[in-house]
Order: C-alpha cells, then sequence, then structure tokens
C-alpha cells in the first residue's frame, strides 16, 4: 500500500511539473518545430558519442571488480552494465538498474558482497568525476554569475560527499557511526553497514586504481556534456559561453534528476534544462528540445540491454528479479544461487530517475 502511494505521488509530481512546463512556459508548436528541423545527423553522432561514454564506465566497474578477485572478460560486464541501464530505464525498481547489476554479477560469481560492493564503489567513484567536474568548471568560468551562483552549492557537495566516504574508508569515523546505530538500536542497518565497510575497505591503499577510475569518472562526466553539445548543435542552439555552460549545468541537471519524488526524474529533468540554459541565451522551447533529444540518447543506448535480455532469456537463464527480494537474501557469498533460483524473483514496479554517474 505504502509502495503503492508512493508511485502515485511520483506520478502526479512528475505530471504536474510537466503540465506546467508545456502549457505556461514551453510554447508546444515551437518545440515540435525545434525537434522536425533537428539536424539527424548530428543526434546520431550524439548517441554514438554516448554509446563510448557508457563503454568507459563499463570499463570503470571492470577494473573494480578486481580488488574483490572477480575476474571476468569486460565484453560481459559490458553486457551486464547494459542490462542495468535497461531495467533502469524501460523497467525500473525502487533501486533501480543497479541492483540488476548485482543480481547478474552474483549469479556469475556467486559473490553478492563482493558484487554489491563493486557496484557502490563505482557509484560512488561516478558522483565523485560529476561533483568534480562541476565545481571545477564552475570556478573556472568566465564572468558569469549563472555560473559562478552554482559553485558555492557544488562546494558544499563535495564536503558532504568527502564526510559521507570518511565514513566508510576511516575506521574511527565508520566506529563513530557504530556506536550511534547501537545508541538507537538499529542492528539491521548497522550489521549492512558493516558488511558494505569490509567489503568497501579491500579497496583501501589502491591509490593509482581509484585515481584512475576517477580520471574515468571525469571523462565519462565530459562525455555526457559533449553529447549534449552535440545535441545542442542538432537544433542550432549556442548558448553564451559555449562548452563550459554545459561542463556546470550537465552535471547539474544529473543531481537534480536524483530528486526521488518524480518517475525517472521526469518533470524536473526538464524544469532544469530550461532555468539553466534559458539563462545563458536559449529559448524555452530551445532547451526543452534539448531535454528530449538528451532523454532520446538515453533511450538509443539503453535498448541494447533489452535485446542482452531478450538473448539471456532465450538460454534460460532466468526471470528478471525483484528489489525486495533481492535485498532479503542473506547477504553472504553465494547465498543468491544456494537459496533461490530466479525463477523465483517477481517482477519489480517502481520507478528510479536514469543516471549519468
Amino acid at each position: 500500500m505504502k509502495r503503492g502511494a508512493l508511485t502515485a505521488i511520483k506520478i502526479v509530481v512528475s505530471l504536474g511539473i510537466l503540465a506546467y512546463i508545456f502549457t505556461k512556459v514551453v510554447d508546444i508548436r515551437h518545440l515540435f518545430e525545434n525537434l522536425r528541423e533537428a539536424n539527424l545527423t548530428y543526434f546520431l553522432a550524439a548517441v554514438g558519442v554516448y554509446f563510448l561514454v557508457q563503454a568507459l564506465s563499463a570499463y570503470r566497474w571492470y577494473l573494480l571488480l578486481k580488488p574483490q578477485g572477480i575476474e571476468i572478460p569486460y565484453w560481459k560486464i559490458l553486457a551486464f552494465y547494459f542490462l542495468g541501464m535497461y531495467f533502469n530505464f524501460f523497467l525500473p525498481s525502487a533501486i533501480g538498474g543497479d541492483v540488476f547489476r548485482i543480481y547478474y554479477l552474483n549469479k556469475e560469481t556467486r559473490r553478492l558482497s563482493a558484487s554489491t560492493a563493486s557496484v557502490f564503489l563505482d557509484r560512488d567513484i561516478g558522483m565523485a568525476g560529476l561533483v568534480l567536474v562541476a565545481l571545477v568548471a564552475a570556478l573556472a568560468s568566465p564572468d558569469s554569475k549563472e555560473i559562478h551562483r552554482l559553485a558555492p552549492i557544488f562546494a558544499f557537495i563535495a564536503v558532504a560527499f568527502l564526510g559521507a566516504n570518511l565514513a566508510l574508508f576511516y575506521r574511527p569515523t565508520y566506529n563513530l557511526l557504530h556506536r550511534l546505530l547501537s545508541l538507537f538500536r538499529m542492528t539491521k542497518v548497522d550489521e549492512k553497514v558493516e558488511r558494505l565497510f569490509d567489503s568497501v575497505n579491500s579497496y583501501r591503499g589502491r591509490w593509482g586504481l581509484l585515481a584512475g577510475t576517477t580520471m574515468m569518472s571525469v571523462g565519462v562526466q565530459i562525455g555526457c556534456a559533449l553529447v549534449n553539445l552535440v545535441a545542442a548543435r542538432a537544433i542550432g542552439l549556442q548558448t553564451t559561453h559555449g562548452w563550459i555552460d554545459y561542463l556546470v549545468f550537465i552535471p547539474t541537471i544529473g543531481l537534480i534528476g536524483m530528486i526521488p519524488v518524480s518517475v525517472g526524474g521526469a518533470g524536473w529533468r526538464e524544469g532544469a534544462y530550461i532555468l539553466l540554459f534559458q539563462s545563458v541565451g536559449a529559448t524555452p522551447a530551445q532547451a526543452a528540445a534539448l531535454s528530449v533529444l538528451w532523454l532520446g540518447a538515453i533511450v538509443a543506448t539503453s535498448l541494447p540491454g533489452g535485446i542482452i535480455y531478450v538473448a539471456m532469456r532465450g538460454r534460460k537463464e532466468g526471470r528478471r528479479p525483484d528489489v525486495e527480494a533481492l535485498e532479503r537474501i542473506p547477504n553472504e557469498e553465494g547465498s543468491v544461487s544456494q537459496t533461490r533460483g530466479p525463477e523465483q524473483f517477481p517482477v519489480a514496479h517502481e520507478e528510479e530517475p536514469a543516471s549519468t554517474i
């Protein structure tokens, strides 16, 4: 009942924001005109760049599996990554595509804790790249009040992000968190945090790996900005500061899209595009058209995951797992394969925004 109510609230919020945007802010005729006249070559180029971005993201995850002792060919990790994208966008869940990445990796390795830790750290380092690119770009931007206003926000997020990571990597900080959870008798939460702490700390001391994957995350964010820049060329959009606008705005939009009270980030994402790109010379219709093209690139790059899923089902490798069922599995290596088969996982129904980290 609670889940159904939350889903209903998300739908209402997204539809309400979109209704306001397309009745009060954007002239729908101008939007369709921009999309109709969009240069297909530029859009296909943007999709091609986004495929490369996702391939780089998958390679980052592939490298992060090494400290966990997981040796799987890159092509298989790439397939799992596209499966996660597909489920995240087309058949999303309460946790999104990441839970399916964990599921399929654990299905392959029978190591649930290690699989969870690798996906968690992949997301964590992805967030580091997002905040780093946005903060540096905002600080290095030319005289732009619109962009400079965002710098303190990203600085605050960066400090909060570092603090959260200290709790996971630094033993004294973790001990303090452990005492707080024990004080409030949050035993189950404490146990999960402890398992995560132990798994994630297998990366301690591997500074070369962490630095290299962080630089890959920077490359991913620059790639996402490039996708939007190329898509903007498709509709003839020229912003005030050019490249720097995309380096700051696209990570900002990524963060706004993570607001949980929406269906896949719908509404918040379009509103953010319009608010930010209007400040650098775009019309509301152009900004909305750019958000549609970005969404189109995400859809196009998510489709291979569906093809992979159908092929896997054809080989009778199982059905799509349910988030709650996966969360109930004991967090011990091998527990998924030993305790239950994939046929016992029903379909999940809740939604999460597509991510770019």
